[in-house]
């Protein structure tokens, strides 16, 4: 009946209790008579196969061990200990079960009396080869860690942790089982305690794996420790063991479920990343791909940080970390709903550009390795494809630029297999109603392509070209240059470009003012890159209207003109091109108009093809006009003659031909930038020196750099800004003040007393420019750049 007090059914125990309290008068006295046959009972169904009763019958044995407490210990922890040592593996399991009604039923001080027998006992069963003997032992471990704390941990986990680096095969194996079980019954008590004796050298990943995969939320407030042991661990490994240890930290990484721990991990894992040492980065970068596989891994938390970490690894110098890291960053993109991508497109644009060093966003050359790799930058245009063709507005910019940032990046090859994902959604905004940004942000990353992949671009030479063509009647001035810039590019892959051109020319009669300039500015770019392919009737067409148009009434449209001109001269007939030359351009016209028609062309024809005007011994002739426009009393004209001198002396001292031509247009230069001109011209003629000494050419001779110094130092004492600014920049390029002071050193003792003293003053003001970035920044601050770059 007292066993019956125990059972699972209601009515069972009542009718026990009932029945025992109507027979036995004394329980203790009764229950120490009836021990033998309680205590061969209570082994008897502990072990029995039947789970029910071996419950009822450990309860069983924690209601005697209550009631008799010390008189049956005695008696029955031998008994147990024996039964511990049977081959029923039931009986095991129930004796563990015992155990634990025992430690919970007895006091404090009775369970550390029997400490001694209790704690080899709960070790033994600990590392049983039946798991549910081990899942039992580890409750009862619990419930005795209850009563004796630290005592509990340092008698049973410290030799079981001590013997894990001497036993091998299954015997490991039962020991790992061990620690597991007591990790999930005690892990917050437990992992503090067994962590940093696994992350002693040589680090135990596999024992940190088992124990981590059933550590729950205790593991996280331990990750710093865990992972940095892990990638230690892994930097000292031997090559054979390398693969095996991995599994077992990726274990690690892959049980972390729950937000806390992916956020500690990243953060871990981040500053690993960057890490001095390469196989610290190596390893880093495989975790990282495993938590970015994690399927409790809420992918929408933690992209933008992840996208930062993995894209600035990007550019690491071992190839495998890159490989890695792209892997890693393509699942974690590949992972995001398409409502998210859009939603990111202003994040990942902003990743990209903080992962580039400074010194490398101005360099046109420099590519990410990260991007480079086969399909590298394939989730990305899909991402920002998605951003183009789904977002807002001003999401569609964003995509557009950062494409445009990444495409930059992309080495050629890179580049190729993602073209067509690129180029139709691009083609097709700009084929419907969006703002001028959105408009002039597509004909950019349209023009970089061009400039990149080239060839690969002609399956959509016909759209593009229709595309270009309709962006240059936009009414937005910004639209149309791009167009034009893009068109320039275009016509590079052009084979058969008369279309193109009779489509241009038609278009430089149109009456829209705005619309003339685009295409004079169009004809002038397109002539310059592919007018060698242009029919010679069609060329004698638009060399007739460009005659024409010397005298425009718009300045605009002179200046285009002027610099057409240049660009018909690099592959116009010779016999044609000098009768335009003697004909229309040398003769001063009749009036202001066309005389500064015909500066600008000279200018043109010097800026875009010197050389053949060499060839064709036309410098003598261009000279001789040249020098009567830079005298011109207007301020256009003497302006448009001054570049011409400009590309002229640049062109004559770097082929070195005709020295005297080359004093006479130093000498009137000497002049424009002396006193007697007005505050334009002579800025204006300032500019032209620092055009010619930062444009590659070796410095000019002694007598010729003095003779442009005297004004160049009265101009530093005027008061006008613009004067007295260019005039600064001109002499520290002139004097070459950046490489060197020998010609400064030479040239000084010769200046008059005046001259001398403002130099010195002023000396050190020029050193100073000299070192200043902008000063070199470009030499194409002048008549014609509003026009393409070619």
């Amino acid at each position: 009946q007292w066993y019956q007090r125990r059972v699972a059914i209601t009515a069972g125990r009542q009718a026990g209790l009932h029945i025992w309290k109507i027979v036995v008068t004394n329980t203790p006295k009764t229950l120490k008579e009836i021990l033998p046959v309680m205590i061969e009972l209570i082994l008897g169904c502990l072990a029995s196969e039947c789970y029910d009763k071996k419950m009822v019958a450990s309860r069983t044995l924690g209601d005697l061990v209550k009631k008799l407490s010390d008189r049956i210990l005695p008696e029955v922890v031998p008994i147990l200990e024996m039964a511990l040592e049977t081959d029923n593996v039931i009986q095991r399991q129930g004796v563990c079960l015992g155990l634990s009604e025992i430690i919970a039923a007895t006091s404090k001080e009775q369970v550390e009396i029997y400490s001694d027998k209790l704690l080899p006992a709960i070790k033994s069963a600990l590392t049983d080869p039946d798991p549910d003997v081990r899942t039992a032992a580890a409750g009862t471990f619990a419930a005795l860690h209850n009563v004796l704390g630290t005592k509990c941990l340092d008698e049973i986990l410290s030799p079981l942790l001590a013997a894990m680096e001497t036993i091998e095969g299954e015997e490991a194996e039962y020991l790992i089982g061990a620690l597991q079980e007591i990790m999930q019954a005690k892990s917050k008590v437990v992992l503090p305690y067994m962590v940093p004796k696994l992350i002693e050298k040589p680090v135990n990943i596999g024992a940190l794996a088992s124990l981590s995969s059933v550590a729950g939320t205790a593991l996280y407030e331990h990750l710093d420790t865990i992972i940095t042991a892990i990638l230690e661990g892994l930097c000292e490994v031997e090559e054979s063991e390398v693969e095996k240890e991995l599994d077992h930290a990726n274990l690690i990484i892959s049980s972390v479920k729950e937000l806390d721990g992916h956020e500690n991990t990243l953060d871990i894992l981040e500053d690993t990343l960057k890490s001095e040492e390469t196989k610290m980065r190596l390893y880093s970068s495989i975790l990282v791909g495993t938590l970015c596989k994690n399927e409790y891994l809420e992918i929408e938390e933690h992209i933008t940080v992840l996208w930062k970490c993995l894209i600035s690894a990007f550019s690491d110098p071992c190839a495998e970390v890159v490989k890695n890291c792209w892997n890693a960053f393509n699942t974690a993109t590949k992972r995001l709903a398409s409502g998210d991508q859009v939603r990111l497109v202003p994040d990942l644009k902003m990743c990209i550009y903080q992962a580039i060093d400074p010194k490398n966003r101005r360099d046109p050359t420099y590519t990410l390795p990260g991007f480079c790799l086969p399909k590298g930058l394939a989730t990305v245009v899909a991402l920002y494809r998605e951003g183009i063709l789904n977002g807002s507005p001003d999401l569609k910019e964003q995509a557009i630029l950062g494409l445009k940032e990444a495409i930059q990046y992309t080495s050629q090859p890179a580049l190729k297999p993602s073209v067509v994902q690129i180029t139709g959604p691009l083609i097709r905004v700009l084929g419907e109603r969006y703002t001028p940004n959105i408009k002039t942000a597509c004909l950019d990353t349209l023009s970089l392509l061009i400039d990149k992949v080239k060839v690969a671009l002609k399956p959509f030479l016909s759209q593009l070209q229709t595309t270009f063509m309709k962006s240059l009647n936009d009414g937005t001035r910004e639209v149309r240059e791009k167009g034009v810039t893009a068109l320039t590019k275009l016509v590079s892959l052009h084979n058969r470009v008369d279309n193109l051109f009779t489509d241009i020319h038609s278009g430089t009669k149109n009456e829209n003012l705005s619309t003339r300039e685009t295409m004079f500015s169009a004809l002038q770019g397109t002539m310059f890159i592919g007018g060698a392919n242009m029919g010679e009737n069609l060329a004698l067409s638009i060399s007739v209207t460009l005659s024409n148009h010397l005298g425009a009434p718009e300045d605009t449209i002179r200046t285009a003109n002027g610099a057409c001109i240049g660009s018909l001269a690099t592959f116009f007939k010779e016999e044609e091109l000098e009768k335009l030359v003697r004909e229309k351009i040398l003769p001063q016209g009749p009036s202001k108009e066309i005389r500064h028609g015909q500066t600008l062309a000279i200018a043109g024809l010097l800026r875009y093809a010197p050389t053949r005007m060499s060839k064709m011994d036309l410098i003598e002739d261009l000279t001789t006009s040249l020098l009567k426009f830079m005298d011109s009393d207007n301020v256009q004209v003497c302006n448009s003659a001054n570049y011409a001198a400009g590309r002229l002396i640049i062109h004559l001292q770097g082929s070195g031909e005709n020295v005297e031509c080359l004093s006479k247009v130093v000498s009137l230069l000497v002049k424009n930038c002396g006193h007697g001109s007005s505050n334009d011209v002579r800025s204006f003629a300032n500019n032209m020196v620092h055009m010619i000494n930062i444009s590659g050419v070796e410095p000019l001779s002694d007598d010729m750099v003095k003779s442009l110094m005297i004004p160049l130092i009265d101009s530093t004492t005027k008061k006008i800004p613009a004067v007295r600014s260019s005039s600064e920049v001109a002499i520290a390029t002139l004097l070459r003040l950046k490489t060197t002071e020998d010609i400064a050193n030479r040239l000084a003792p010769s200046l008059d007393p005046k001259s001398l003293e403002i130099f010195n003053r002023f000396l050190p003001s020029a050193k100073r420019v000299a070192n200043e970035y902008r000063t070199y920044s470009s030499y194409e601050n002048n008549i014609f750049s509003f026009l393409p770059a070619v």
